[in-house]
């Protein structure tokens, strides 16, 4: 009932998708700076990762917050996309397109997608491969694991390229949709053109930060 009511609600909706966006910035930035440690520290890398793994406030609560978090902004954003065409379709005989608004803005569903396909590969390389490891394989705990099977999932080109135009897309997708998400929230103030800044940076810096760790991984592989 709640969820149809958000649904329903023009103004719930663009709160909802603003709200679970800015949820899932702060994971990205949690996951840029673990994921960095890879190319700087290792250890740190391997310490962290092992934390993550096996503390349960991380795997029974944090883990399901964060997964409901990206089926609810997904959800959302393809309820907006077809309000917004109906709206479209209405509202203009003609429509032109980026003489109405931005390329990138028009198009969030398609790097949206993208980014979908992207984490569903991402969770079957990392996540499905952590379940397995731990719950189905039985395997016991093994703190230096981490940065071996992170490096090794980037031997392979294909894989490297596949994430690098998922982090280009990332950015695109960033770009428009986390600073928008201030304007979504009703924020106008003396901040708010720090914080569209702010986002602007956030959406160059983090995808290349992580096209950064895939390409070093690649081009530096464990020589066994």
């Amino acid at each position: 009932y709640l969820l149809m009511s958000l649904i329903k609600s023009s103004l719930a909706r663009k709160y909802v998708m603003a709200l679970s966006g800015l949820f899932l910035v702060t994971f990205l930035i949690l996951h840029v700076t673990i994921n960095l440690a890879s190319v700087f520290s290792p250890d740190f890398f391997n310490e962290a990762s092992h934390f993550m793994g096996y503390n349960p406030i991380v795997q029974f609560l944090m883990q399901p917050i964060l997964i409901a978090g990206v089926i609810i902004h997904f959800v959302m954003g393809f309820v907006l996309e077809i309000q917004n065409k109906k709206a479209r379709d209405v509202s203009y005989v003609k429509y032109k397109g980026s003489a109405n608004a931005p390329w990138v803005s028009r198009n969030m569903i398609y790097s949206g997608l993208v980014i979908l396909a992207f984490l569903a590969l991402h969770f079957y390389d990392f996540w499905v491969h952590e379940m397995a490891y731990k719950y189905v394989e039985a395997n016991p705990e093994d703190p230096t694991r981490y940065y071996h099977e992170t490096v090794e999932k980037f031997e392979p080109i294909w894989r490297t390229v596949l994430y690098v135009v998922s982090f280009v897309l990332l950015g695109l997708h960033l770009w428009h949709g986390f600073a928008s998400s201030f304007q979504s929230m009703g924020a106008n103030n003396k901040y708010t053109e720090g914080f569209k800044k702010f986002a602007k940076i956030f959406a160059v810096v983090v995808p290349l930060a992580f096209a950064f760790i895939a390409i070093y991984h690649h081009l530096n592989p464990i020589t066994h």
